[in-house]
């Protein structure tokens, strides 16, 4: 059933929605209602045209949706894709269907925080005519929705290209999914989600938005990224993600915001930062051949020749010591 459809003769559904919730689904049935409920629960009820809900399905199966928006009186379209269209496909997908002014895209193992959409719809009302991009912060939370730690940003305020390209560019985390809100025309500027980039598609996306609206931060937490083993992250520390980034830093090159120095900097920070995290995650595991192979990635000869980041330098010490230790008690 698709609601919009339906209510599009109606005077009152002229108008396009202020931010569409987009939310690509593969396989995580539960987590696909969590995302939904916690969008639904919390809507303000005297805004219901505010926002709409898509998802787009690329589960084996359909999912039953009508019981999760029940009450919802704002628009929604659910789409079950007949072929699986993948990853980045199915979120462009997604994207596709939004009518809008902003986006956000909520992934189906991650869910708004109860206060999460009251906050983003006062931030966009107040500052939504002057600014393109919102970066709110997160709560990392495990699958049992325990907290773990929480990613906010410091100030409130508006980064310029050159400064919202140091941050992206210099932590490998900067930008979590769920925390980020963009004014769809933006996708007719600088065009959709690019499969050639593979897991590091987002990455190379913001640079593209950043490099030309800056980033508008907010200090406060409206969403829960969730961190998992079985999280598709998990299996993207090799070589061929580190070429991957390369050809991104390539085309942040190529777009002379930043010097050549400024970049090469925040590429040694980023493939540190990257590389060390995804050793953290093996060892927490206690996988120490997993974590030792990850770590090696700081031998490969164009991480070697980005020089030694001073800013990871003690981490990396402390990691050395410890898969040496792992390695022996093993």
């Amino acid at each position: 059933m698709n609601y919009a459809a339906n209510c599009a003769g109606s005077p009152k559904w002229h108008r396009f929605p202020l931010l569409s919730v987009c939310i690509p689904a593969y396989n995580r049935p539960q987590g696909l209602a969590a995302a939904v409920r916690s969008v639904v629960v919390a809507l303000p009820r005297e805004h219901p045209d505010q926002v709409e809900i898509i998802i787009t399905d690329d589960s084996a199966t359909p999912t039953t949706v009508a019981e999760l928006l029940a009450g919802w009186s704002g628009r929604w379209h659910y789409q079950h894709n007949l072929r699986r269209l993948g990853m980045v496909a199915n979120w462009n997908a997604s994207l596709a269907k939004a009518s809008g002014e902003f986006i956000l895209l909520l992934h189906d193992d991650d869910y708004l925080l109860p206060q999460g959409i009251t906050t983003i719809l006062e931030t966009l009302s107040k500052h939504g005519n002057q600014f393109d991009i919102f970066l709110f912060g997160v709560h990392l939370v495990n699958p049992h929705q325990r907290c773990l730690r929480r990613q906010i940003p410091r100030r409130q305020g508006w980064l310029s290209p050159p400064q919202a390209l140091r941050q992206l560019l210099r932590h490998s985390s900067f930008v979590r999914f769920p925390a980020l809100i963009w004014r769809r025309s933006l996708l007719d500027e600088v065009g959709y989600f690019d499969p050639a980039y593979g897991e590091a598609t987002d990455l190379y996306q913001w640079l593209r938005c950043f490099a030309r609206k800056g980033v508008y931060t907010v200090p406060r937490a409206t969403a829960a990224y969730t961190i998992h083993d079985q999280a598709l992250t998990m299996g993207m520390f090799h070589a061929q993600t580190l070429a991957t980034l390369g050809r991104i830093f390539a085309a942040a090159a190529d777009l002379s915001i930043l010097s050549l120095a400024e970049l090469q900097q925040c590429q040694c920070d980023f493939f540190h930062q990257f590389i060390l995290a995804g050793t953290w995650r093996f060892l927490r595991r206690g996988q120490w051949q997993r974590a030792q192979r990850v770590y090696q990635l700081l031998d490969l000869p164009e991480v070697m020749a980005l020089g030694r980041s001073r800013r990871w330098q003690a981490l990396r010490w402390l990691f050395a010591g410890w898969l040496w230790l792992g390695t022996r008690l093993v």
